[in-house]
């Protein structure tokens, strides 16, 4: 890991040479000297780490080498803050001061490198033969696909077990059983094999509208697990469903189970506790409700229900093996890149290979994620060499055999590129079964300098490099993602990691030193004490996990007490999940003060708004310690009172500030609106979406000097200059609020930055409130926005009248002079509309959009009787929803017309007398909620007593139909 950490620093150093050249002038060459030196010292230590379990001397070095390097970064950063406040004269003294520090540290070096030559540590340089794999390197990464569409879906040798299992959960004989479980041990493939089966078109149609999963794992809480499942069976009763205690809870978990037919899955169930903890909400006799449950431990599904059927799957044998890993491997049918190809040498390869991971789903996966990163012959006779020093094949399912397994999975680790190991390793300080949001990852890695500048293509982002990065290891099968379903800023919504893979994460981060996890939670995760109780110094990074149920302070004041190590401390990420506290009861603003070398402090506080009270917070006044964190990369704050402003123009290395959605944030009429201007390295800004108070209309929050901002979310024209967004050259992703007092002077400037040749947006979000107005004052410039491309508009919202909508959709005059367009040039991909008192059918318009994906009219958008769908109309739309449109009596729905609607909500169109009958031919649709709607309406659809009602054959098709009556 030392090899990392001087990689990291010496981007940084390049990075601040590079930016900040006039303010380092005083020092250019000497700080170019160290950074020549680390890259020298860096080709050591390759071997030096090989070595460092076996011999402390060298781990000591190592360690040395790893303070060095900080102590590089820390002295040069320290004085490009000196100097960026201090006049020419002082900026000299400044200059002579720190000199001698860098002549101390080079000293320092001096002595390393004697200790490499008496330890007999090679250089990457001098070692003949040394390898051109990029195992152990840190050059630039290769970039081996696109990742920016899904891997096509690998499900081999487990076919049969499906239809076996569907049968079991659905047969009307003996066949059919209340209770089906898969066990097995980690990585066979449980979770996949249970998904296949609960979107199985049988199970969907037989367990219509009432589906349910859960992951329990080996963290669980019964109350929540309750609510979770509950929640998935009667969704639209989510608030109440949080309301309720655990007896409750039950009661209502055992009613829907018995008057509905319901599957519920109980995903990686760890342990018979868990089990009784939870069995009083399941049926104890038969009911038409089935469960299935996968476990690790066999014993569970046994004491769960002794006449249950249990699916043990078995191994994948040698040609299954070689199938999966050849659609891993070879993605494209077994095309190679190099001129030395033998597909039959290949084989023999990889069969031999494959043969290590015994048949486990997950080791043949991460070796073809190995292979796959290796198109060649050579390459691939390489890895070859490597397996057979790496142990044994597994032969059983004993100890022996899960550390077998254990092995393929470190050696996927160990064939990382170094950039790749931190990243990956990084994903282990978040909680199992976690969805990691990926906007958010990016910039932690960034702010940590895990992403190296030196991956950057031209025209390139650090963001974009990140989501290469996220990429590889989606293509090495180490992280699963999730992809964004539209349009946007980044391709991968989120990612998490399966257990085995958190393990690993885990385990190499406590061997590295990387991070320190501490647990401040009723129930601790006992694969992180470990790490607690790990108190080397040379760790730089903290994660506490904390709840609401921990009460303890002894445990936190034990970590928390040593200023010395605070001090010390690069990354502070505090994560409560549970609860309403803002800081655990050991940890306030005077202990996060002492952390002054802090590059990232993340506060991340998951609450649901609707169910708290503003007193019920801590209010944090960080104004008062925010000034002595003056290294801030990285500043999150979420979901709390705070009192920050103040300071924040202390903060001259930030580059992320997320304020987020906030209860309380004050802003002193004294204090100058130019705050942010200080700010010069800033790319990302979250503006709380509940606003600011105490600023004036007159005197609005300014945005000047900001040239390397690439993300602004929630710019509200309230309270946020509108006439310094054409200054914000680098932006790439925007989302405001508009007043229907500014929409003219924001519409303006919006067309400013379109119509300039170095525009950079690819995401703007609007929303537009004309409430009382309308749209005519600033209609023409509505539909600029709306016609350019270059705005990438992709989402819009307006509430308040609208002129006739095939005026705001027609194509404006000066475009029309250069080409032909019609409404399915626009992009949009959302659109939302509030209030628009439209007397015309808005569909023959809206459908022509090809981009839409969802689409939202709300109360009095429409106000006509009778709308239409035509057979070619909304090509990609997936979620439409209509509520109150108080005339609407006729809706027609032609064959052909959305042909991939997935989720379709219709809310008190209380003159609606039937479903269309083309809701029939809506194949994809899943989900069709209908609320408040009259009786006769709901009654047509319903299925009671083994009688249909007129219309059901219209929704028979629809897996879930949900008919809610209103309150």
């Amino acid at each position: 890991m030392a090899e990392t950490v001087v990689s990291i620093v010496v981007g940084k150093l390049a990075d601040l040479l590079s930016e900040e050249a006039q303010l380092l002038h005083g020092l250019r060459d000497e700080i170019q000297g160290l950074v020549t030196e680390l890259v020298r010292m860096k080709t050591f230590l390759a071997d030096a780490d090989s070595r460092i379990k076996t011999e402390d001397k060298i781990r000591i070095l190592v360690s040395d080498i790893r303070e060095l390097a900080y102590d590089a970064e820390h002295v040069v950063e320290t004085f490009l803050l000196k100097a960026s406040s201090a006049d020419e004269r002082n900026r000299t003294k400044q200059a002579i001061k720190y000199l001698k520090m860098i002549k101390d540290i080079e000293k320092k070096m001096s002595v390393i490198f004697d200790f490499f030559r008496d330890y007999k540590i090679k250089s990457t340089l001098e070692s003949a033969g040394s390898s051109n794999s990029s195992n152990g390197t840190s050059g630039k990464l290769k970039r081996f696909y696109t990742y920016a569409t899904p891997e096509p879906d690998i499900f081999v040798g487990f076919h049969a077990d499906v239809d076996l299992l569907v049968g079991h959960l659905v047969g009307e004989s003996d066949d059919r059983y209340k209770l089906v479980s898969i066990c097995g041990m980690g990585g066979l493939g449980k979770t996949t094999l249970a998904q296949k089966i609960y979107n199985h078109s049988t199970i969907k149609t037989c367990f219509a509208g009432c589906l349910a999963w859960v992951t329990i794992s080996r963290k669980w809480q019964r109350k929540q697990v309750l609510q979770r499942i509950l929640i998935g069976l009667i969704p639209e009763k989510k608030i109440e469903v949080l309301d309720y205690d655990d007896n409750k809870l039950v009661e209502n978990l055992l009613q829907i189970q018995q008057s509905k037919k319901c599957l519920i899955v109980l995903d990686d169930i760890w342990s018979i506790d868990a089990w009784d903890s939870l069995k009083a909400a399941f049926p104890a006799e038969m009911s038409r409700s089935r469960l299935m449950l996968t476990s690790r431990n066999v014993e569970v599904a046994k004491h769960a229900n002794p006449n249950g059927f249990i699916h043990q799957p078995a191994l994948l044998n040698p040609e299954q093996s070689w199938e999966l890993l050849k659609l891993k491997a070879l993605p494209k049918g077994g095309d190679c890149l190099d001129i030395t190809r033998d597909p039959e040498r290949m084989e023999e390869l990889g069969r031999e290979m494959v043969g290590k991971c015994g048949g486990l789903p997950l080791g043949i996966v991460m070796l073809g994620g190995i292979l796959v990163t290796k198109p060649s012959l050579i390459e691939w006779e390489k890895v070859y060499n490597d397996s057979l020093s790496s142990g044994r094949r597994g032969r059983g399912l004993g100890e022996e055999y899960q550390t077998q397994i254990s092995e393929v999975l470190l050696w996927s680790y160990n064939d990382l590129p170094l950039q790749l190991k931190s990243c990956f390793l990084y994903l282990g300080k978040y909680n199992e079964d976690e969805s990691i949001d990926a906007e958010t990852l990016y910039q932690l890695w960034i702010a940590e300098g895990m992403v190296l500048s030196t991956d950057k293509a031209k025209e390139e982002t650090m963001m974009q490099v990140a989501e290469s990065y996220l990429g590889e290891l989606v293509h090495r099968s180490m992280v699963q993602v999730r992809f964004s379903d539209v349009e946007s800023f980044i391709n991968f919504e989120s990612c998490s990691l399966h257990d085995l893979m958190r393990d690993l994460a885990i385990s190499q981060a406590e061997a590295e030193d990387f991070f320190k996890a501490i647990e401040l939670r009723e129930k601790t995760d006992s694969r992180l004490s470990a790490l607690v109780d790990s108190r080397s110094s040379d760790t730089r990074q903290l994660v506490v996990n904390f709840d609401d149920g921990y009460r303890s302070t002894e445990k936190g004041y034990h970590y928390f007490g040593k200023k010395a190590d605070q001090q010390m401390c690069r990354s502070l990420l505090l994560l409560n999940k549970v609860g309403i506290r803002s800081l655990p009861p050991a940890l306030g603003s005077q202990q996060i003060a002492n952390f002054r070398c802090l590059r990232v402090l993340s506060l991340e506080v998951q609450v649901d708004i609707r169910l708290i009270y503003p007193w019920s917070l801590s209010r944090i006044n960080l104004g008062r310690v925010l000034g002595s964190l003056v290294y801030l990369r990285y500043l999150r704050v979420s979901d709390v009172h705070l009192v920050i402003f103040p300071s924040i123009q202390k903060l001259m290395l930030l580059e992320t500030l997320r304020l987020d959605r906030q209860f309380d944030i004050y802003f002193p009429p004294w204090l100058s609106r130019n705050i942010l201007s200080m700010l010069k390295r800033l790319r990302h800004l979250y503006l709380p979406s509940l606003g600011v108070k105490g600023i004036r209309k007159n005197s609005k929050l300014r945005f000047t000097g900001l040239s390397k901002l690439e993300t602004v979310e929630n710019f509200d024209t309230n309270w946020c200059e509108v006439k310094d967004l054409p200054d914000l050259i680098s932006l790439q992703k925007l989302t405001l609020k508009v007043s229907s007092d500014d929409m003219e002077e924001m519409i303006e400037n919006l067309a400013a930055i379109a119509l300039s040749s170095s525009s950079r947006l690819k995401y703007l979000e609007l929303s537009v409130s004309t409430r009382g107005q309308g749209l005519q004052n600033s209609q023409d410039m509505l539909r600029k926005l709306l016609w350019n491309y270059k705005f990438s508009l992709q989402e819009l919202e307006v509430a308040g009248k609208l002129p006739e909508l095939f005026l705001l959709f027609e194509p404006p005059p000066q475009l029309l002079l250069h080409t032909r367009m019609d409404v399915s040039s626009i992009c949009i991909t959302r659109l939302i509309l509030w209030e628009s008192l439209l007397e015309e059918d808005p569909m023959p318009v809206l459908e022509k959009i090809a981009t839409l994906r969802y689409l939202y009219l709300h109360v009095y958008t429409f106000i006509g009787f009778q709308m239409k769908c035509s057979a070619t109309g909304f090509p990609k739309l997936r979620d439409l929803i209509l509520e109150m449109l108080p005339n609407l009596m006729i809706w027609r729905v032609e064959e052909g017309s959305m042909p991939v609607l997935s989720t379709l909500g219709i809310i008190a169109c209380s003159k609606l007398m039937e479903l269309p009958e083309g809701t029939k031919f809506l194949k994809s649709l899943q989900t069709l909620t209908l609320y408040a709607m009259p009786l006769e309406f709901c009654d047509r659809l319903r299925k009671e007593n083994g009688e249909q009602g007129a219309d059901f054959e219209k929704v028979a098709h629809i897996p879930s139909l949900q008919i809610l009556e209103a309150e």
